[in-house]
């Protein structure tokens, strides 16, 4: 997850490697127990407060994404939600995998040869404390994607400006318990929503091994995707 990283081609694929396909969501609903799952990723965000949660820093001065509001989204990087022992987030693990085996095929892509690693993060907003504007995270495109789950999010939006023209603005509706996988290159933001409580999510990033081997990021925090 990083701040906006856009290429400056975007309107045609022309970029080296850019899939011709258009832009599509794809997406499962799981069975899983969102109630029994927001109250662990409550508790493990006061860890994360608390400094408890393995491998969290004492937040710094210059962090990024103080604006979402939620230090969980803040300390991406300094955990990975698919190491969490919990059976509904393994549940997600596993169909995250089927997903992208689904947007390789449509994209003629061959999963295998890609050797996917994922890292993923939660987040927690408050209407009144923060939203995460517009943002991408990193690629851009095929074979790059990245997507979210909701666990307390309906309703509310979540925009996607489609090869970052403001002019292919897409509202994907938000709803609990539905995941979605989207190619990176297309920016999104959250949408305002006026129900209290907190609004959770949780976030994951997949890209090919090569593309971590060639940006250098820290081992022991990405793990392959099966």
């Amino acid at each position: 997850m990083e701040k906006e990283k856009l290429p400056i081609v975007y309107n045609n694929r022309i970029e080296k490697g850019a899939s011709m396909r258009e832009h599509k969501f794809f997406e499962r609903m799981l069975n899983a127990d969102t109630d029994r799952l927001a109250h662990y990723l409550g508790e493990q965000y006061q860890k994360i407060e608390t400094l408890t949660l393995p491998g969290i820093q004492k937040l710094g001065t210059n962090e990024a994404w103080t604006e979402s509001g939620s230090l969980s989204t803040v300390k991406w990087r300094e955990y990975n939600v698919f190491q969490f022992f919990h059976p509904d987030i393994h549940k997600l693990y596993k169909t995250i995998g089927e997903v992208v085996r689904e947007a390789c095929e449509y994209y003629q892509i061959d999963f295998d040869s890609q050797e996917y690693m994922v890292q993923g993060w939660f987040n927690i907003n408050h209407k009144k404390t923060g939203k995460l504007d517009w943002h991408d995270h990193g690629g851009p495109f095929a074979p790059h994607f990245h997507g979210f789950y909701c666990v307390k999010a309906e309703p509310s939006v979540t925009y996607y400006r489609l090869f970052a023209d403001p002019n292919r603005e897409v509202a994907n509706h938000n709803i609990n318990n539905r995941m979605i996988v989207s190619e990176m290159g297309h920016p999104h933001a959250q949408g305002d929503w006026d129900w209290e409580g907190p609004r959770i999510t949780i976030a994951y990033d997949i890209v090919p091994l090569r593309s971590l081997v060639n940006v250098g990021a820290s081992e022991q925090h990405w793990i392959p995707l099966c």
